[in-house]
């Protein structure tokens, strides 16, 4: 025996014990006896309707699905727009609390300070007539007291 391949080889084990196989495992052909007409009308629409059954509970199950997970994107849709609205609204309410209190600060700020003004000016005006009448106390001059009266009583 001559090695064409080297790496390739046959192990012969046994001959087969039968060159046939079984009798049994053969098909044997037997024609079916022939049906009526009406039989095969009959099974024919019992198939188109079992297949029709079939479409549509595949189709209402479809449906159905569909339905779930149009219902789940409304409810989760829903809900972002109301957790986005409250977030909003605490937001706001929030900016609203503090542009509150900016604003009454303020406002005590210039208050305190529009008191302090009026005190002041109260002040000057006070320390404006004190210096006239000690001006005029000092001029002791008849006329310029009189000079003086008519000014103030403008």
């Amino acid at each position: 025996m001559s090695n064409p391949n080297p790496s390739a080889f046959y192990v012969h084990l046994e001959d087969p014990v039968r060159s046939a196989p079984p009798s049994g495992l053969h098909r044997k052909y037997r024609p079916l006896a022939p049906r009526p007409q009406e039989e095969r009308l009959e099974e024919a629409e019992e198939r188109r309707s079992w297949l029709g059954e079939q479409k549509v509970e595949q189709l209402s199950v479809r449906l159905a699905r569909v339905a779930l997970i149009t219902d789940r994107h409304h409810r989760q849709t829903t809900q972002s727009w109301l957790d986005s609205r409250d977030r909003i609204t605490r937001d706001m309410d929030e900016h609203v609390r503090k542009r509150t209190a900016q604003i009454s600060k303020r406002l005590r700020n210039l208050t305190d300070h529009n008191h302090k003004v009026q005190v002041r000016k109260d002040e000057a005006k006070q320390e404006k007539l004190l210096r006239k009448l000690t001006h005029l106390y000092e001029a002791q001059n008849a006329s310029t007291i009189s000079r003086f009266w008519g000014k103030i009583q403008k």
